[in-house]
């Protein structure tokens, strides 16, 4: 009774999809599954990637120096600065990159890294880990 009414409010083209799926749902089930793995292992490659990228501006300027600079003037200091993408292809074995708010998988090269990591991600990441550093 149950199936029928489920059927109902699918339609024929849903009910399609949902015989396949029953007939397939082992495959169907593992293809999801391991497409979350590579993005949960994506997501956190992200973060090495933004640290790989900006190890160089860390060693350009000093913490207590980056410290003391408000968010606008990190700003203008990066756009100054020729960020080095391709170093965050040494960031990790895994291929791929995703950012936090994403299913999306990409692969890392420096055309993905700057759609990935907009100046603001980059500038909220210094003041965040010069304020603490500072603390």
């Amino acid at each position: 009774m149950i199936d029928a009414l489920v059927r109902k409010f699918l339609g024929t083209a849903g009910s399609e999809f949902l015989d396949l799926y029953m007939q397939y749902s082992i495959w169907v089930n593992a293809l999801l599954f391991t497409y979350a793995v590579l993005v949960i292992l994506a997501r956190r490659n992200y973060g090495q990637v933004a640290q790989f990228i900006l190890a160089d501006f860390f060693h350009k300027y000093d913490n207590t120096t980056l410290a003391k600079k408000s968010p606008r003037e990190i700003r203008a200091l990066l756009s100054k600065w020729k960020i080095p993408w391709e170093n965050g292809m040494q960031a990790g074995w895994f291929p791929f990159i995703s950012s936090p708010h994403s299913f999306l998988l990409h692969l890392k090269n420096g055309r993905t890294f700057q759609m990935v990591f907009p100046i603001e991600f980059l500038v909220e990441t210094i003041v965040r880990q010069t304020s603490s550093r500072r603390n």
